[in-house]
């Protein structure tokens, strides 16, 4: 009865605060017109003021790196005040604003910020951007953009509508290597592609802790410097367990999105945006380890493109949960099942290499007709590797035809999408919708345990149970956005 009494009131408590900040549900904010101090022609070199919402982990990394890029750090809101505020207060100076709830932030701060960066849970993403954009502010979004496929189809739309600058924080997209994979791969260097095969070593291993086989987790009282309503913003009431806060969400499918979301964004960006890659038509799985509520240890996840730029069909492989010390005597993966290997090409094994040559625990290989473009890590910000190396040399007569990012930087082509020096920001919501789309119908598949055909158009499921169905759009509490 104590948690449900807490319960209440909290809905009461935010209901008064969604009565106190009306323009929440406003949309009729102005039209976005670019920050410019500089002449037209001239690279704006304006500093911005940045709010911050999610100051943690990835959010203190953005509030780092924002702050190298120059800009000032206006305000933060975090609902931990010892985890979130901890880490937001190395980057920001006194006359910086804390909140613990982005509302009430987005009300005080309209018109004193030129932008939003948001850092939270993946199951938070939606409803403050939503908010943000209401506001009229630009937004960088960490990726995933959303948690569920409706939620992708409506922030994309409303974005769009606004016509506000937002980017999605897959900086892979930004670097040269996806441009140069592009070129290559048009420039006819392997040949037409039929199968790419990538791998991560989450959720065996990284930032969190290892996978786990959750049925439920213990509940444990909420420390005190943490807003635990505000923090599950609208997901459905649950218990609080440290075995899920601050750091080991992402593993539970009802706040993350699993390796699929956390990585499957960088590494998938790569051959959808080379291949010009539309919806997957079907989509398999096969996993470790996994529960309705918990995300595998491994998984083999297969989608099937019926057409690409090359005019073939493409079957993208995903594998998580690779580590190449599998076999380690310390036991870490005692129970580590070899048959979620990534199969390794020809040209690859042909220089007598194996899964421990691999160069780290998380890349790719594009297996073209004549030849192997291979990505030695997860964000491939260089060149691909080319194999056999015998054919390296015809990288150099082909042309540079796509749009090159200034420095390479993610952030700052947010900050020039802001200013005005270019017409959009690369990860536009836009432009990867889609990427984010693919990324949650593999995770449909591994939650339910069933293959997907999907009707892209009609936005379901063909056959598939009303379980499956239901992921496509999860319900949330309402008065968040």
């Amino acid at each position: 009865m104590t948690n449900r009494r807490r319960f209440l009131k909290d809905i009461t408590v935010a209901g008064a605060a969604f009565a106190a900040f009306p323009h929440v549900s406003c949309t009729t904010a102005p039209k976005y017109k670019p920050v410019r101090t500089a002449p037209m022609g001239q690279m704006d070199e304006t500093r911005l003021r940045l709010a911050f919402v999610g100051t943690g982990l990835m959010g203190g990394q953005n509030m780092k790196i924002f702050k190298t890029l120059g800009q000032e750090l206006t305000a933060y809101c975090d609902v931990d005040k010892k985890y979130g505020y901890d880490t937001a207060k190395r980057y920001v100076d006194d006359k910086a604003l804390a909140f613990t709830d982005y509302r009430e932030m987005f009300d005080k701060l309209q018109g004193k910020v030129d932008g939003v960066v948001i850092s939270t849970p993946d199951h938070s993403h939606f409803s403050i951007a939503i908010s943000a954009l209401k506001y009229g502010f630009p937004i960088y979004l960490e990726k995933p953009m959303c948690h569920n496929v409706w939620q992708i189809r409506e922030l994309t739309r409303f974005a769009a509508e606004k016509g506000l600058p937002t980017q999605m924080g897959n900086f892979v997209h930004s670097g040269e290597g996806i441009r140069t994979t592009k070129e290559w791969i048009a420039g006819g260097l392997i040949g037409k592609v039929r199968k790419v095969v990538i791998w991560t070593c989450r959720p065996l291993t990284g930032v969190n802790r290892p996978a786990m086989e959750y049925k439920q987790w213990p509940s444990e009282p909420v420390p005190p410097h943490l807003d635990w309503d505000k923090w599950l913003n609208t997901a459905e009431y649950g218990p609080y367990s440290s075995e899920i806060v601050p750091l080991n969400w992402r593993r539970v499918y009802k706040y993350g999105t699993g390796s699929l979301g956390d990585i499957g964004t960088h590494i998938i960006d790569v051959p959808m945006y080379a291949l010009g890659l539309d919806y997957p038509s079907k989509i398999t799985s096969r996993q470790r380890g996994g529960t309705e509520i918990s995300v595998p240890k491994q998984d083999h996840v297969t989608y099937y493109f019926d057409k690409s730029n090359q005019g073939v069909p493409v079957e993208l492989h995903w594998y998580s949960g690779f580590s190449k010390k599998y076999d380690s005597n310390q036991g870490r993966f005692k129970d580590y099942d070899k048959s979620f290997l990534p199969p390794l090409p020809e040209e690859f094994t042909s220089l007598g290499k194996s899964w421990k040559d691999l160069s780290t625990e998380d890349g790719m290989f594009i297996i073209g007709d004549e030849g192997v473009l291979y990505a030695p890590k997860m964000h491939l910000i260089g060149k691909p590797v080319i194999l056999p190396k015998s054919r390296a040399a015809l990288a150099n007569e082909i042309a540079k035809t796509e749009t090159r990012i200034r420095n390479g930087d993610h952030r700052l082509n947010f900050l020039d999408a802001i200013r005005g020096n270019v017409p959009q920001a690369t990860s536009d919501f836009s432009n990867v919708a889609k990427l984010t789309e693919v990324v949650m119908l593999g995770n449909m598949s591994l939650r339910a345990n069933e293959d997907v055909i999907w009707d892209a158009k009609k936005m379901t499921c063909v056959g598939g149970s009303a379980k499956l169905n239901s992921y496509i759009n999860t319900p949330m509490r309402p008065g968040w956005y």
